[in-house]
């Protein structure tokens, strides 16, 4: 997390665009975000992995219910499978 608020600028004001992340992540393992407009197919998704590409929603849960979306999002993706694709060991 740290070296995503100082790389990618992390910060509760602020949502980085998915190109910075993505640069970021393709320097530390090698990984990448590919936007995507809905869900995908386990098999479409799974082979994104298998090939350091992770398929990352552009979607942002509104503001009314900010705790809560049915489906992934941005917020969701940045903060919940971002850190360990930047992470060495798990990557």
């Amino acid at each position: 997390w740290p070296l995503l608020a100082q790389n990618c600028g992390y910060r509760l004001d602020n949502i980085p665009q998915q190109e910075v992340v993505s640069r970021f992540l393709k320097e530390c393992t090698g990984f990448s975000l590919r936007p995507v407009a809905g869900l995908l197919s386990s098999r479409d998704f799974l082979a994104g992995l298998a090939f350091r590409v992770f398929h990352a929603t552009q979607y942002i849960r509104h503001g009314s219910t900010p705790m809560y979306t049915p489906e992934p999002d941005i917020v969701h993706e940045l903060i919940g499978h971002v850190p360990l694709f930047a992470d060495p060991d798990f990557a």
